[in-house]
């Protein structure tokens, strides 16, 4: 197992990248309706996991990409999250949405009870920390699944998220993932055109994601356990949401190693609380510092914050040989000057635009290799944050630490772990 994933973390990347890219860049990124395709006739049944503001996001977004499909059933934690979720996708597609009572779920084992409600498409956005768990019974259900980023918060989760996404492989079940700039049209350009050598050889890479706000907080009710009062907080705690290395910076990590074409050999970073560190924030960092070693000598920094007050930036660059490519703005300068897309697409509806299509088709997307590793690179940063210690790729796989817990009980005692101490805090 560890000598393929070892193997795996130099050459996946471009077997991923082809993966996406079966059928013609026209097919996938046309904004398809049911016009063609093998399985012309079917209506994809569609339950949503998750029915926050990315859930309901996502869930709008498979019903434009495809006519034939029907939103059939709704599952979370809360059931007012329900009732939002299914009074927007009615308004904004009245005739199908058909989520009757009884195929709106609720708790903690609404995710089974949603695979046993008749849908043929699963699209999982709950916290994080649920994500291995819905995607194994998905699978094991005999599901198509869109996963929303990240895809684990521990190394034993990803491990979970690898074997499974195995079984989807034998079983023929479409994996698609919510790292979305593997889809926008700009970005997939100025990736290819860089591995075609248009600023030479890569020296370095860099990403700056400074941001100023953070995330809303729901001030804790006498009524809440101490599951529902960090599930509702999902974001401040790590065993849900990895901490923003790994929920939020995921994508700039993934749209760097697509680039580089394969992972760290290591990683040093560093990190801490300096604005959030009320203890209604939980125990996760505001900011975090990382350098990444790879194999060639080429080192990839990268740096994110969430500091009130600060000035905020957002940008990709890779330097090379020959010139300077700035992903975010989509231009090259040096000795092959360009520009090569003007604005963003809408990279959140292609990614399902591009699942369906293939799926009619007849052709099964599967990014499960990538969403597994460019989570574990985020939770690589932030382990080394944690501790202050350089790991390896190798150690981080090795890893046994699980911090989500085996069993969950509504009614359980689940206590805040401790901020961690760089230089205390161990390794595990």
């Amino acid at each position: 197992m560890n000598d393929s994933m070892s193997t795996s973390r130099r050459r996946f990347i471009h077997s991923s990248s082809a993966a996406v890219a079966s059928g013609t860049l026209a097919t996938q990124l046309a904004f398809p309706s049911v016009t063609f395709g093998k399985d012309l006739a079917k209506k994809y049944k569609i339950g949503l996991i998750g029915c926050g503001g990315r859930g309901t996001g996502a869930a709008n977004q498979a019903l434009n990409a495809d006519s034939n499909t029907e939103m059939w059933a709704l599952a979370d934690m809360f059931p007012e999250q329900i009732e939002k979720t299914a009074n927007i996708l009615g308004k904004q597609h009245k005739d199908r949405v058909n989520v009757a009572p009884g195929r709106r779920f609720t708790g903690l084992n609404a995710y089974q009870q949603i695979l046993d409600s008749g849908v043929d498409i699963v699209l999982l956005a709950t916290p994080p920390g649920f994500r291995p768990q819905h995607f194994a019974a998905c699978i094991d259900a005999g599901k198509h699944v869109f996963a929303e980023k990240p895809v684990a918060t521990d190394v034993p989760g990803v491990q979970s998220v690898l074997a499974t996404n195995e079984k989807a492989k034998q079983k023929g079940l479409a994996v698609v993932s919510g790292l979305c700039w593997r889809y926008e049209t700009g970005m997939r350009s100025m990736i290819k055109t860089i591995q075609e050598g248009a600023i030479g050889n890569l020296v370095t890479c860099e990403s700056t994601r400074y941001l100023k706000g953070v995330a809303k907080m729901a001030e804790r009710q006498p009524e809440w356990t101490d599951l529902e009062y960090q599930i509702r907080n999902w974001y401040y705690f790590t065993w849900l949401s990895g901490d923003f290395i790994v929920e939020q910076f995921v994508h700039e990590l993934d749209k760097m190693s697509w680039l580089i074409g394969s992972y760290p050999e290591s990683v040093l970073c560093s990190g801490g609380r300096i604005s959030r560190t009320e203890e209604k924030f939980g125990h996760v960092f505001d900011h975090f510092n990382a350098s990444f070693q790879y194999e060639n000598g080429l080192r990839y920094h990268a740096g994110t914050r969430h500091q009130p007050g600060c000035d905020g930036t957002f940008v990709d660059r890779a330097y090379g040989t020959e010139g300077v490519a700035n992903l975010m703005q989509f231009t090259i300068t040096g000795k092959n000057p360009q520009r090569l897309a003007k604005r963003r697409t809408d990279m959140h509806q292609l990614e399902h635009d591009s699942m369906y299509s293939l799926l009619r088709q007849g052709e099964v997307p599967n990014n499960g290799e990538y969403m597994a590793h460019s989570t574990l690179m985020g939770i690589m940063a932030r382990e080394s944050a944690y501790t202050g210690k350089e790991l390896t790729w190798n150690q981080i796989l090795n890893s046994k630490h699980r911090i989500v817990p085996e069993k969950l009980d509504w009614n359980m005692t689940l206590p805040v772990p401790p901020v961690a101490k760089p230089g205390v805090t161990p390794f595990i």
